[in-house]
C-alpha cells in the first residue's frame, strides 16, 4: 500500500521550511511554485502544499537539470 501523502497548510509550511507565509504567497503568485504540482487549492481561499514536491523543490532531489535550477536552495 501506497503511503499518503502529506499536505501542509501555508502557515504549516512556512514553519517548517522557515520562510514567512508571505514570501510563500509570492512564490505562488510569482509561479515558482505550480498548482497541482507544488500545491493545490480545495477552496478559493485555500492552499494546501504537497510536501513531497517541496522537498523536490527546496532541495532539487530531481534528476532534471532545469527543475534544479529553479528550486529555492542549491545544495
Amino acid at each position: 500500500m501506497a503511503a499518503m501523502e502529506e499536505y501542509l497548510t501555508t502557515l504549516e509550511l512556512s514553519k517548517r521550511i522557515k520562510m514567512t507565509p508571505g514570501t510563500i504567497r509570492n512564490l505562488v503568485y510569482h509561479r515558482k511554485l505550480l498548482k497541482n504540482i507544488h500545491y493545490i487549492k480545495p477552496t478559493p481561499r485555500k492552499l494546501l502544499f504537497v510536501w513531497s514536491e517541496m522537498e523536490i523543490w527546496i532541495y532539487g532531489k530531481n534528476s532534471d537539470s532545469d527543475n534544479q535550477s529553479k528550486s529555492l536552495i542549491n545544495i
